[in-house]
């Protein structure tokens, strides 16, 4: 199998075998820039990924499997154009392995749970 073939194989497991986690600090970056960097076409400065998880970290999620980060959402909130409070996913990443399972559904639901409790208004 070459290296194609085996990145996108799919992964057996059972959904409660991941593990999601809110970004937790600066070891967490590494993983989201990664995720982002390896399945994402428009490259992304580290200013750009700081950014969002400094400013807001606690929209920030991580999914793992069996140590392995697998998936990651990065968002924002804020106002927009002074009328509204806005909720923003900038980067949703789950590795092809990992595609298909509901990964990405429970990221981005925490994420909008999380929005949803700080008052933004529309996403």
């Amino acid at each position: 199998m070459d290296a194609v073939q085996e990145r996108e194989k799919k992964e057996e497991f059972d959904a409660s075998e991941i593990e999601y986690v809110s970004y937790g600090g600066e070891h967490h970056l590494p993983l989201i820039m990664n995720l982002v960097d390896q399945e994402l076409s428009e490259p992304y400065s580290i200013f750009t990924y700081r950014y969002f998880v400094y400013l807001w970290p606690q929209l920030s999620f991580l999914a793992f499997h069996e140590g392995k980060c697998v998936g990651t959402v990065v968002c924002k909130m804020g106002d927009h154009r002074n009328s509204t409070f806005r909720g923003y996913i900038a980067m949703l990443v789950v590795i092809k392995p990992y595609r298909g399972r509901g990964i990405a559904t429970e990221l981005v639901t925490r994420s909008i749970q999380v929005m949803m409790e700080s008052g933004c208004e529309e996403l």
